[in-house]
């Protein structure tokens, strides 16, 4: 899973697709309880605890209007970054 924080970075994280398996590209989630513990050696890369909780938010909510950003923009910024670094 690719996420993007309130500051524009980009972050990598594992999840199980059993648990979370209502995710989809482009949803604006809420992550509780998530760790870099055993992560510290990638680079902007998280992991999950046993009792983390991922929250899917709707758009018209307050949260989600906060969160706005140009994912066009971004996802191609990403995939710039991703060539220069092979």
């Amino acid at each position: 899973m690719r996420v993007i924080d309130e500051s524009g970075e980009l972050w990598h994280a594992s999840v199980y697709n059993v648990k979370y398996q209502s995710i989809r590209q482009g949803q604006y989630v809420k992550i509780r309880a998530a760790s870099l513990a055993n992560h510290s050696g990638y680079t902007r890369t998280f992991g999950m605890r046993p009792y983390s909780n991922i929250l899917s938010l709707p758009y018209p909510c307050k949260l989600a209007e906060q969160m706005m950003f140009d994912e066009n923009s971004e996802n191609v910024g990403f995939e710039r970054k991703l060539l220069q670094t092979t």
